[in-house]
């Protein structure tokens, strides 16, 4: 379906799946940051999260159809890009999951 690994897939999935039924995904994006990107039980490294995001968003691929949802490619994408930056912000939450 992309033109990016399944790994990346995968996580990106995971990261629009508790947004799909949101009016807004921006909204969700505290809920995502816990329940996965930050989750011990799915166990993802944060370099390989925000690899997926750059990847998906640098590539042609329809990010919008990894799950069935009704937002558009746009507001996906714009959902993933604002994940990204609220990443880069974090950086003593991020340094408390790295190693």
């Amino acid at each position: 379906m992309s033109d990016f690994d399944l790994d990346g897939d995968a996580i990106l999935r995971a990261l629009i799946y508790p947004v799909q039924f949101e009016a807004d995904p921006l909204n969700g994006i505290d809920r995502v940051m816990a329940v996965v990107v930050f989750a011990k039980h799915l166990n993802l490294a944060l370099p390989d999260v925000l690899a997926a995001i750059d990847t998906g968003l640098a590539s042609d691929a329809r990010l919008s159809e990894l799950i069935p949802q009704g937002h558009s490619e746009a507001v996906i994408r714009g959902f993933l890009s604002a994940l990204r930056k609220r990443l880069e912000t974090e950086p003593e939450r991020i340094q408390a999951t790295d190693g």
